[in-house]
């Protein structure tokens, strides 16, 4: 029996607070209470197949570890080289407008702007934050059968660029409509929904989780795993929340983005199969990262992409449901290596991705016709 094993067996037996934590755990939940760099990747396999463990961002350097209360103390007990990942210095990152900020902004941009865009939330976050998306299309208030496209930001709280980013996004539409051909044919033959920020409560404490420390890029239902029933159910209420929503909509295309590498990563996150049109979604994530200079020039990632699986595997992820079971095609784009940059860098990231997000927007018409 090898050491790993053996202290693995010890632990439980012992009644580890860590480990009776993990067994505590639904199946569809995984919480994020310590994180952990661990540098030698030689452990990911063994760690990837413990059960409540999220594994996160590999690279050659090593990988992060997420797990409960103890965590810490585990990697420890079996000699696993590690170092706390402490999370986001609130004080260092008071430029970054607080969520109640960026509420109050979203609402300015719509008051100003009804014939163009419309406020609204799809719920509540732990902490009764509303989960705030905002509707961009000419005669915004007419639902209709132009094809639908949607952001999803922020799911991570500590992972903050995306939440800039689509407020970016929405006042260069409003403010170039009419005057930007592209933006204007955009915006007359789609309709776009963004969703700045998923884990409000996360982004006002810096933490990944939401405010019960749920990993919500873990949460949803998953096609290759025991949790594979759509249904919202026992998950988080943010979870909940987009789940519900979506079921009312009829989105085609669709990306949610993240922090903690540079790359484009696409379909399928948990599953080594491959997705059926997936020299399409090679061709989609290439142009984006082409339009975006520095993901394109990334030393990690050929030209900027990635097959998720092949990076690492990820179980309840939205990309993945989102594709599967509600026939909406999206991609994770991962837009900084540093999670919470300073916030001076927000209109860099903005000025890098500003037209790849107007081309993945475009895509939408081809998708709803082609792809379908």
């Amino acid at each position: 029996m090898n050491r790993f094993i053996f202290n693995f067996i010890a632990i439980i037996l012992t009644g580890s607070t860590f480990f009776a934590s993990l067994h505590s755990l639904a199946a569809n939940t995984n919480l994020v209470q310590e994180g952990y760099f661990v540098s030698n990747r030689s452990f990911q396999k063994q760690i990837s197949q413990i059960p409540g463990l999220t594994i996160d961002h590999v690279s050659n350097r090593g990988f992060e570890v997420w797990g409960p209360r103890g965590l810490g103390q585990w990697l420890q007990r079996n000699s696993i080289p590690s170092a706390q990942l402490r999370g986001v210095h609130l004080k260092g990152a008071s430029d970054y407008p607080s969520p109640e900020e960026i509420s109050r902004e979203l609402a300015g941009i719509a008051q100003t702007n009804p014939q163009l865009t419309k406020l609204f939330s799809i719920g509540k976050s732990v902490k009764g934050r509303d989960l705030l998306v905002m509707k961009i299309a000419a005669n915004v208030t007419r639902n209709d059968n132009r094809p639908e496209f949607k952001f999803i930001a922020n799911m991570h709280g500590d992972e903050i660029v995306g939440r800039e980013l689509m407020v970016l996004l929405i006042k260069d539409l409003v403010s170039n409509y009419g005057k930007d051909p592209f933006i204007t044919k955009l915006l007359d033959t789609t309709q776009i929904y963004i969703m700045p920020s998923m884990n409000p409560d996360g982004a006002a404490a810096g933490t990944r989780g939401n405010a019960n420390s749920v990993d919500l890029n873990r949460n949803f239902p998953d096609f290759s795993t025991s949790d594979n029933q759509d249904r919202p159910d026992g998950r988080a209420v943010e979870t909940q929340a987009v789940m519900n929503w979506q079921a009312t909509r009829k989105f085609v295309l669709s990306a949610n983005f993240h922090g903690g590498a540079e790359v484009v990563n696409y379909l399928w996150d948990t599953s080594g199969t491959k997705h059926p049109k997936v020299q399409w979604l090679q061709a989609l994530a290439l142009n984006y990262a082409k339009l975006a200079p520095y993901i394109f020039a990334s030393t990690t990632f050929k030209n900027g992409i990635t097959n998720g699986y092949d990076w690492y595997e990820v179980n309840g992820g939205m990309q993945d449901w989102s594709t599967y079971y509600r026939n909406d095609i999206q991609f994770t784009i991962e837009l900084s290596d540093e999670k919470w940059p300073n916030y001076s860098t927000v209109e860099y990231y903005y000025k890098q991705n500003r037209n790849a997000l107007l081309y993945l927007m475009s895509q939408t018409q081809t998708v709803a016709q082609f792809f379908r």
